[in-house]
């Protein structure tokens, strides 16, 4: 118990700090007058409708993953009530640490009595680690196709490694601990799962992250910051990483100052650099209020099919 305690007292700490740094960097460094003026050249109404039809497919890839992952388990319900969960969970998880926030839909389903929290803890660990290869493959991409010279010689060895500790936690997780007691959280998943389940998935993280990387490319081009795919791969990886690591909710602050750092090391101009890191922090803005919108419209269903069945009560003899 006082090692937990400390451990959440020292992460505390280090994201205080961390923020602190980055955002008096972001404040400091960043040429506001100029990259505001950079940044409201951009058609946003267009922009808005690109990334919220985009974000559409992504959250009907993702839910399509969870239902993949979990749909042995309770294979009577329906597409949608993955979707609804998802679209509210995974687009408002962008203001929670490291996106950890998605892990409410296990507690979500539980409470509707659709899942066990033991399986779920389970599916999400295997969906967590597959995001985690994809996005340290992406890095590997980047840095080795994005023509990119990076000032840290090491980077390269570094994603690499995450790379490597992902495929082997992956495998861990897959075949762990069968028979064993340490496998209740993920026995019924191997049980009842196949290679077929687990390749599906892969596929789907795949989809998944080339959506975000076409959004994060819609994004930039609206401030005319043209990037290659391979450069666009290195950018979401760096600067996922970056705000996974910090702890920070939502990486504010760390993400728009590895975004400016990258962008400039690629060539591009520090002004429009920075106004790329606005841009894509008004992407995040527009994410989530896609997930607001979604939560609005999912209570008032809910409040609506609850009062159908009260009716419905009533009138049963």
């Amino acid at each position: 118990m006082h090692f937990s305690k400390t451990g959440k007292n020292l992460t505390y700490v280090i994201a205080t700090l961390v923020f602190a740094a980055s955002a008096s960097y972001v404040a400091i460094r960043f040429q506001w007058k100029e990259a505001l003026t950079a940044l409201l050249k951009a058609d946003f109404l267009k922009l808005v409708v690109l990334i919220s039809l985009s974000h559409f497919g992504y959250i009907l890839i993702r839910a399509w993953r969870w239902r993949s992952a979990v749909r042995h388990i309770i294979p009577h319900v329906a597409f949608w009530d993955y979707y609804w969960i998802t679209a509210v969970v995974v687009s408002l998880s962008a203001l929670t640490p490291g996106h950890l926030g998605e892990a409410l839909k296990i507690e979500l389903m539980k409470r509707r009595g659709l899942l066990s929290r033991l399986p779920g803890i389970g599916a999400f660990a295997v969906e967590r680690t597959m995001d985690l290869v994809m996005i340290s493959s992406m890095g590997i991409i980047g840095l080795f196709f994005g023509k990119y010279a990076t000032p840290y010689p090491g980077l390269k060895a570094g994603v690499a490694v995450a790379v490597a500790v992902g495929l082997i936690a992956l495998c861990g997780l897959l075949c762990f601990g069968r028979g064993g007691r340490a496998s209740r959280w993920m026995g019924k998943l191997q049980r009842d799962s196949s290679p077929k389940t687990w390749a599906t998935m892969a596929l789907l993280t795949v989809i998944s992250w080339v959506l975000i990387a076409f959004n994060w490319h819609i994004a930039l081009s609206a401030v005319q910051i043209h990037l290659t795919p391979s450069q666009v791969f290195l950018l979401m990886s760096l600067v996922t990483i970056g705000a996974v690591l910090s702890f920070i909710p939502g990486g504010v602050g760390v993400s728009e100052m590895v975004t400016a750092a990258v962008l400039t090391n690629m060539g591009v101009a520090a002004v429009t650099a920075q106004a790329g890191a606005l841009i894509l922090y008004a992407y995040g803005l527009v994410v989530i209020i896609f997930g607001l919108v979604h939560l609005g419209l999912w209570l008032a269903y809910g409040t609506h099919s609850l009062s159908i069945q009260a009716a419905a009560g009533e009138h049963t003899p």
